[in-house]
Parts: C-alpha cells; structure tokens; sequence
C-alpha cells in the first residue's frame, strides 16, 4: 500500500520541490518521501479528501525544513541509516540464514520499527529513481551514439520504437533525435509540455521493457 502511494506521489514531490532554490534536488526528494511515509502514517480515509491532497503539507512541511536548514544535510543522515540497515540484514541473514522479517531486523539493529519502515522505504524509492536514471541515460546515450553502437543495438532500438503508436514515436524522435526541449516538442506537435513529459515517459518505459526484459 505505501510503496503504491509513494509511485503514485512521486510527480506530486518534484513538482513541489520546484518551490525551492539553492537547495539540493536529492535533498528536498528524500524530505518528500519521508513526507509522504508521515502522510500515510496519519492518514484517516474517510473517503473526502484524497491522499495525494492530504500529503501535500506534510511533503510541503519536510522539504521547508530541510530548505531553512541547508547546512544540515539530510542526504548524510539518510545514507547513514541506509547503509547501517544493508548492512545489518546481511549480517542477521547470514545469521539466521533467511531473510530476517521487519521486527527482527529492528531488534537486532536496536531501531524502532517506525524508524526502520521509513529507511527502508526511502532506500526502495532511490534505488528504483537511480535505475530508471540509468536506464533513461543508456537508452539516450545509444540512441545518440549512432555510428559507435552495434548493428544488432540499432535494430533493436528501431524495433522498440516501431511499438510505440504514433505520437510516442514523434515526442522521441523529436526529443532524442532532433534534441528539441520538451517545450519546443510541444508546440511542434500543438500539445502541452505536460503532455510530452507523461508521454516521453511512457514511451521511455515501453522502450526499457522492450530492450532490457
């Protein structure tokens, strides 16, 4: 349920952190996720407001936290924590030769439930962001290579986008082969820059399945 409700609010976290400069993108992502985690935690579905709109302070509230506190890097403190936690259930697996559950990995690392839930949760977020960063960066890099990649990688590639229906296909070539800003896309194919950016990611998902499953 809550790792739902993260996808779901992730949107929801960049465009709030768009509210505050100078301060690290990385940073305001991680108080957003903890602020969705203390949405969910106090969230009483009566079925009036939606979670996404009840979540908003609490995103709003630990991004502007970390915004006044700057020299308080709250990347450090996470990474800290979800290092400590990676490491302590690898130890107690070996220990126990099983994956230890929720309760027995917060006995054995003496941190409250509550506290480990939330680690863990944020770690699961960054590491599927960095993937689909990854994944993002060496589809655009081999679409961008041309001569330097194999014959075998452009077929594949044509043959991805080949099963994209027709706007998809244009919002790429316009955005990866013609390097057009999502703006300029946009007004070429008389939509939204809204709509080029849910689409462009819509396709580049269809794409990573079909290229890398």
């Amino acid at each position: 349920m809550i790792e739902r409700l993260i996808n779901e609010c992730v949107p929801l976290v960049w465009k709030i952190s768009k509210q505050f400069y100078g301060v690290d993108k990385n940073d305001l992502y991680q108080a957003g996720i903890l602020g969705i985690i203390k949405a969910y935690q106090n969230y009483k579905n009566d079925g009036t407001t939606k979670f996404s709109t009840y979540a908003y302070n609490y995103i709003f509230g630990e991004m502007y936290l970390v915004s006044c506190n700057k020299e308080i890097k709250l990347n450090k403190d996470i990474n800290k924590l979800i290092k400590m936690v990676e490491v302590g259930k690898n130890r107690l697996s070996q220990e126990i030769l099983r994956e230890p559950t929720l309760k027995e990995l917060s006995n054995y690392l003496e941190i409250p439930m509550e506290k480990l839930e939330q680690v863990m949760q944020i770690s699961k977020s960054f590491v599927r962001i960095d993937e689909e960063k990854d994944d993002e960066r060496s589809l655009h890099e081999m679409i961008k290579a041309d001569e330097d990649i194999s014959i075998d990688d452009k077929i594949m590639i044509n043959d991805g986008i080949n099963t994209l229906d027709n706007l998809e296909q244009e919002i790429i070539k316009n955005r990866y082969f013609l390097d057009l800003t999502q703006s300029e896309t946009a007004k070429l194919l008389g939509i939204t820059q809204v709509m080029v950016s849910r689409y462009e990611q819509k396709s580049l998902k269809k794409l990573r399945q079909y290229m890398y499953m």
